[in-house]
């Protein structure tokens, strides 16, 4: 499959879907964007660009990982600490972890408190990511009552995981391994890695997912010997989460399907180029 092809087929996939399906998708051979400026209900993607914050700050030595932030407020929803007993305190890398790799609510909200809103903003606006706003905390239901509500784009996703790019100046090396090797470890594995071949230890999948009734997302980052691919998908508007899930998958799969087909090393291709503001 060639990047032309692959372009013909998210677009045939995306208008054939009873949802709504936003995809940007930034590879050697170019972008593909189909409603990638389409401002949608975040739901837990944000999560990374949230840790990439946190990371940044890490990075100029305004935080130190090592901290350890007491749980004092668990949520509910997604994640493992708001059901398990005798956790009293995390270290906030542990904390970027779980938030990570099980969606946890509660340690996203540690990461936030200890980051803050407005350094966390201004990463977004140092990004160029002006779709996506962060406004209140996971699962703080008082402030949705009062209309405030995190939103994202994909393109804009896609501009977060460009951070993770080596040629890119938002986080330093080391940030970025680690970034990426929390995603790599994903629970969540369902959506776009859901057709990773088993036994094919060369292609990488870094994720991160989303979910809120009748909404689905996830971004990813893709690497095999022959390049590396940026994603995010972005669905709403399902009478069944699960036809969204399934979107998604075919989404990943066909990501799966292009890169195998690449003859190309790295060295062979051109940079990324990074997307337009």
């Amino acid at each position: 499959m060639n990047f032309t092809q692959l372009e013909q087929q998210l677009s045939l996939l995306a208008a054939g879907s009873t949802g709504n399906v936003s995809v940007c998708v930034r590879t050697p051979d170019g972008t593909i964007a189909i409603g990638a400026d389409d401002v949608k209900r975040s739901a837990s993607v944000l999560k990374v660009p949230i840790a990439m914050a946190c990371l940044a700050a890490v990075d100029r030595g305004e935080l130190d990982l090592d901290t350890r932030l007491p749980i004092h407020e668990p949520v509910g929803g997604s994640g493992v600490l708001a059901y398990m007993s005798g956790f009293t305190e995390l270290t906030l890398l542990n904390a970027i972890t779980l938030s990570i790799i099980v969606s946890d609510n509660t340690a996203a909200n540690l990461v936030i408190e200890h980051t803050g809103l407005d350094r966390i903003q201004a990463f977004f606006d140092e990004v160029g990511a002006a779709g996506s706003k962060l406004t209140r905390k996971f699962m703080d239901y008082e402030a949705l009552a009062l209309g405030l509500e995190n939103f994202a784009t994909a393109r804009d996703m896609v501009r977060f995981l460009e951070c993770l790019d080596p040629a890119s100046k938002h986080l330093s090396l080391k940030s970025k391994q680690q970034l990426k090797t929390i995603m790599r470890d994903q629970q969540l594995i369902d959506k776009l890695p859901a057709y990773q071949p088993i036994f094919d230890e060369t292609l990488i999948i870094g994720n991160k997912t989303g979910t809120l009734p009748g909404t689905e997302h996830d971004i990813a980052y893709f690497e095999n010997d022959r390049m590396r691919v940026d994603l995010a998908a972005l669905t709403t508007d399902w009478q069944y989460n699960h036809d969204g899930q399934q979107t998604i998958a075919r989404i990943g799969r066909l990501i799966i399907d292009y890169m195998s087909s690449q003859t190309l090393s790295p060295d062979d291709n051109p940079a990324f180029e990074p997307l337009a503001n």
